[in-house]
């Protein structure tokens, strides 16, 4: 049975933290009521995206941005673990709404301890994106669930870890009339891990159409093609 550290994630409006943060003091000291010293980055107002709540062990921040494309595509999962893969990504998708947006979220990735992962497929309509619905590790097989307390990991190898993804395709605007007009959406993830990041990545993209479209990346790919599954409801 595998064993596997999973945070269920909303990322409704009101699921999102919200982003804002306490007034800072006049005399600039970062540190909470028990004058222990605070994350800026958890605070960072320039910060792009949405952040990822709930996060499982061994990771230490989570950011989701959204963008959207004219053209359309076929559902894609694709890993990005260095900013000049990253770059190249963008440069082939420069029809995106939002790039600048993008860009400025790639600059913002340390890849020293952070991955993206870009989560996209096609929709008959502009309302639609693409929605985070999980985030877990894996810790592979032989093991209870981990939890708070149990943490114990002399049974366990970083090497059969794995990061395991899953979202779907929602339409935003059910109740508004949207212009039929095929168009690729997609959510670009920044995971950020508390040490290395993890060699292998799992994610599965549920389409508008029900549609199942699953793969599982090393280090060394970077895209899901020959580990591709595509299954319809």
């Amino acid at each position: 049975m595998l064993c596997a550290t999973t945070a269920a994630i909303g990322l409704s409006a009101g699921c999102l933290a919200d982003g804002t943060s306490q007034p800072a003091d006049d005399d600039g000291d970062n540190t909470d009521d028990n004058g222990s010293p605070t994350d800026d980055s958890e605070a960072d107002p320039d910060a792009l995206g949405d952040a990822i709540e709930d996060l499982p062990d061994g990771l230490a921040d989570g950011r989701t941005l959204p963008y959207h494309s004219p053209d359309s595509s076929e559902p894609d999962i694709t890993v990005l673990r260095d900013a000049d893969r990253a770059t190249d990504w963008l440069d082939d998708r420069g029809s995106l709404r939002n790039a600048d947006a993008v860009a400025a979220f790639i600059d913002q990735t340390d890849f020293e301890t952070s991955i993206l992962v870009s989560l996209s497929d096609e929709a008959p309509t502009p309302c639609y994106e693409v929605i985070l619905e999980s985030i877990a590790i894996d810790t592979g097989e032989g093991g209870d669930d981990s939890s708070a307390g149990e943490n114990e990991t002399s049974g366990s190898d970083d090497e059969d870890e794995e990061l395991v993804l899953e979202a779907t395709v929602n339409e935003t605007a059910e109740d508004q009339a949207c212009a039929q007009s095929i168009t690729t959406v997609g959510q670009l993830v920044r995971v950020t891990f508390e040490s290395v990041p993890l060699t292998t990545v799992s994610a599965t993209l549920v389409g508008h159409d029900g549609s199942t479209y699953g793969a599982t990346m090393g280090s060394d790919s970077g895209s899901a093609s020959a580990s591709t599954t595509v299954e319809s409801e």
